[in-house]
């Protein structure tokens, strides 16, 4: 089989099924969501700049995940569109980091308040944060591998990639459903 990395930039997201893996590279105070659906073998990254709501001003509506509330609601509904069950969701966060210092609070803070953002809209749907990398000084680059559940996470500071994660895998590759662009 032949993998293929699917880079997620900021406000983007994108869903993949194995062998394919999702990447978010140089995250700081950005976050990066990841949902697993075990069963379907599915899951879904959004690569989140700032915890939202989006304001009516913004009408920058090419970057759908720009916003913790927008980035969730375009992942579920591409799951539902897959067939997927959100009640199995499995969530995990990464990043959220505070790369500079400055003499103002709420810009000292904004990795915070995306990592409060995204669990807050994730809390309101029910879905369960398994798992979480975040906070810190130091900016992270991440890769989902969908199949395995597996998360690998590396940092500036770090050689290589450190498995942070495991999440429910498909007990068997008929359990993970069609492949994408495929019917059921």
């Amino acid at each position: 089989m032949n993998e293929r990395v699917v880079t997620v930039g900021i406000g983007e997201y994108a869903e993949a099924v194995s062998p394919d893996i999702l990447a978010v590279y140089g995250l700081g105070s950005c976050v990066a969501l990841v949902l697993n659906e075990p069963v379907l073998g599915w899951a879904g990254l959004a690569h989140i700049l700032l915890p939202g709501p989006r304001a009516s001003s913004d009408r920058d509506f090419k970057l759908p995940a720009k916003y913790a509330d927008g980035a969730l609601e375009v992942l579920l509904l591409s799951l539902e569109q897959k067939g997927g069950n959100a009640s199995r969701l499995e969530a995990g966060i990464v990043g959220g980091a505070r790369l500079f210092h400055s003499d103002t609070p709420l810009d000292n803070s904004i990795g915070e308040r995306n990592v409060s953002g995204v669990v807050k809209c994730l809390r309101a749907k029910g879905v369960p944060v398994v798992w979480m990398d975040i906070g810190g000084t130091i900016g992270r680059s991440l890769r989902y591998h969908p199949g395995e559940g597996i998360l690998l996470v590396r940092t500036l500071r770090e050689e290589g990639w450190q498995e942070v994660a495991r999440l429910d895998a498909p007990s068997n590759p008929a359990e993970a459903g069609p492949e994408p662009g495929q019917n059921s």
